[in-house]
């Protein structure tokens, strides 16, 4: 992998980020969120594939929670495990297109045919495959006696019908959207995700337990301010002021703190893999069990996946 990684993911024409993937070292993308998420529901994709917000920042997917569809985080349950189900068969109606692929579509992605005939799958789709055809078989003690009966794929065909239907009717905005509010004064567990407030004042702030993941914030003046248990996750701080700012337990995993001044913030057990520290002074702060499995130290090299509390 050469050359120097983009400063700040690309974006869509409505300002989302987006997101490329890689899979045996072949690169595709960018793709829009939703995109990824229709995937792994549908198993095009895996929790082992990577994803990354630059073509050279790379993370698996399965530690990228935004991305992980709710679905599949409860397919343990028997609820869970029947939104899951919910949750194919509406993805497999939106794809009945495929036959006219959009651009937008990732070519490993793509029903994999030629002419009349399938290509050979690779081992490790038929693997992810046959995993998820266990994890969507209910026992056969659940299935009701009238599925068993002559009129069985009527009687199925009504009712998944019926279930599209409510969900779609009760279907709610995306997570990482919901309850935005890029004009909202500063306060604790205001929700600036995906803003962008460039050179923003907030010293003294109090942004406790906050939600600014992949928010853009290059050059804000946060001296002194409290951001214990936010959320800032891909954050974008470059040159940001940070000194004496509390940010304990705070979640900053792939931020973005190049050259930002860090003398005596406290990053008290903060998670902070993959952050980039370059031209910083993470060392003139506070690190005590703080994660900084992979992250970007100020002399360009990595810190191990393992490192807790100091770099080396």
């Amino acid at each position: 992998m050469s050359g120097e990684p983009d400063e700040t993911p690309e974006r869509d024409s409505e300002g989302y980020e987006l997101w490329y993937t890689r899979r045996d070292g072949e690169v595709h993308g960018p793709f829009p969120a939703h995109l990824i998420r229709r995937y792994l529901i549908l198993g095009r994709l895996t929790p082992d594939d990577e994803v990354g917000p630059t073509p050279h920042l790379w993370y698996p997917l399965r530690e990228v929670p935004g991305l992980i569809p709710e679905e599949l985080l409860h397919a343990d349950t028997p609820e869970g495990l029947e939104r899951l189900q919910q949750a194919r068969l509406r993805e497999d109606e939106r794809l009945r297109e495929r036959r006219a692929p959009d651009e937008d579509t990732p070519p490993e992605l793509l029903e994999r045919r030629e002419g009349e005939r399938r290509r050979p799958e690779s081992p490790e789709t038929v693997t992810h495959r046959q995993q998820w055809a266990e994890l969507l078989t209910l026992p056969a003690r659940h299935v009701p006696a009238i599925l068993r009966g002559p009129r069985r794929w009527a009687t199925l065909g009504a009712t998944l019908a019926v279930a599209i239907l409510l969900l779609w009717l009760l279907r709610e905005p995306p997570p990482e959207t919901t309850g935005r509010d890029c004009s909202a004064a500063p306060a604790p567990e205001v929700n600036w995700n995906r803003c962008e407030i460039p050179v923003a004042d907030l010293r003294e702030a109090d942004l406790t337990r906050a939600s600014l993941r992949e928010a853009r914030l290059p050059g804000a003046r946060l001296q002194g301010a409290r951001l214990d248990g936010a959320l800032l996750e891909f954050a974008d701080l470059t040159h940001a002021s940070l000194a004496d700012a509390r940010l304990t337990d705070a979640r900053l995993r792939g931020a973005t703190l190049r050259g930002a001044e860090l003398a005596g913030a406290d990053f008290s057990g903060a998670d902070l893999r993959h952050v980039d520290f370059r031209e910083a002074n993470p060392q003139d702060a506070e690190l005590s069990g703080a994660r900084l499995g992979r992250a970007l130290w100020p002399d360009g090299s990595r810190c191990p996946p393992e490192a807790v509390g100091t770099c080396e």
